[in-house]
């Protein structure tokens, strides 16, 4: 490769980069082109990502069960918040974790109130989350009204489904 078309003329890196060497940016021992999780190290049989023990996977799905919010409203139960709070401990020790935070609500009513009622519910979590001391940053929220339904909508047991706020753990 010429200097004038490397982008790294005094290191040694393939064409394929743009002459410059491949990074493992995390120190995990993957570079990062095949690294899902390039700034985040995790074991290469993981792809690069940390692996969430069976436990923490546990926290996460209780927190999701139990979360309910008053009718129309983005209040969350008090019997919601003691799972919340485990969720809560756990993203305070792992500092690299980050939490997606997604509302969906049914198709009951207005499109754009289910718009504004699923991004009301998703800040509700993410500003009761920062309450109980996990850094804001490292909270991401998604809103997508009734346009990402897991059920039929056709039946109130379908409805109960698809009103709901999604946490899911990522990594960059």
């Amino acid at each position: 490769m010429l200097d004038k078309d490397d982008e790294c003329p005094n290191l040694a890196g393939p064409k394929a980069n743009k002459g410059c060497p491949y990074k493992d940016s995390d120190n995990d021992g993957l570079l990062d082109k095949d690294d899902d999780c390039p700034n985040t190290p995790g074991p290469k049989t993981n792809k690069g990502c940390p692996v969430i023990e069976q436990a923490v996977i546990e926290v996460l799905k209780t927190a999701f069960d139990n979360l309910e919010f008053e009718t129309a409203k983005d209040v969350i139960f008090e019997s919601s918040k003691p799972s919340l709070n485990e969720l809560a401990e756990v993203l305070k020790k792992k500092t690299t974790w980050k939490l997606e935070i997604s509302g969906h609500t049914d198709n009951v009513g207005d499109d754009n109130a289910n718009l504004v009622l699923s991004k009301k519910r998703a800040e509700a979590l993410k500003a009761y989350l920062i309450s109980q001391g996990v850094e804001e940053a490292r909270l991401i929220t998604k809103y997508f009204g009734e346009t990402k339904p897991i059920a039929t909508n056709d039946t109130p047991e379908g409805r109960q489904k698809n009103r709901r706020v999604e946490m899911k753990i990522v990594f960059e």
